[in-house]
C-alpha cells in the first residue's frame, strides 16, 4: 500500500511538473501576432469589418428575386399547377372500426387460418418456403 501511495505521488508531481513546462513554453500572444496567427485586437476596426459583412449580405439579400417573380420565371412551381387539387370532403373520422372490437379469441381465430392457409393452400417455391412467416398460435 506504501509503495502504491508512493507511485501516485510520484505520477502527480510529476503531471504537475510537464504541466507546468508545457504551459511556459506556450507562446505569448506578441509572438502570434508576429508570426501572424493572432491579429491585434482593434475593437473598431473590428466593429467596422462586422458593419462592411452586414452590408455585403443585406446588398445580396435585397438583389434576391422576390417568391412571385420566381413563380413568372416558371423557377418555383407549385404542387397545384402539375396535379389537380380539390376540395376534399369532410367527414367524421371517427366512424364504427370494426376491428376494434375483436376479442382474443376471435383474433386467435383469424391468425389460425392465417397460418392453415400459409401451410396448406398457398403456393410458394419449394426454396423460399423457409421464408414465409406464421403468426403465433
Amino acid at each position: 500500500m506504501e509503495g502504491r501511495k508512493h507511485l501516485s505521488l510520484n505520477y502527480i508531481y510529476h503531471k504537475r511538473r510537464t504541466s507546468n513546462m508545457r504551459l511556459s513554453q506556450r507562446p505569448t500572444a506578441e509572438e502570434l501576432e508576429q508570426r501572424n496567427i493572432l491579429k491585434p485586437r482593434n475593437e473598431q476596426e473590428e466593429i467596422e469589418e462586422k458593419r462592411e459583412i452586414k452590408r455585403r449580405l443585406s446588398r445580396k439579400l435585397s438583389q434576391r428575386p422576390t417568391v412571385e417573380e420566381l413563380r413568372q420565371a416558371k423557377i418555383l412551381i407549385q404542387f397545384s399547377d402539375y396535379v389537380e387539387v380539390s376540395d376534399a370532403q369532410d367527414y367524421d373520422r371517427r366512424a364504427d372500426k370494426p376491428w376494434t372490437r375483436l376479442t382474443a379469441a376471435d383474433k386467435a381465430a383469424i391468425r389460425k387460418e392465417l397460418n392453415d392457409f400459409k401451410s396448406n393452400e398457398m403456393e410458394v417455391h419449394e426454396s423460399s418456403r423457409h421464408l414465409t412467416r406464421f403468426h403465433r398460435p
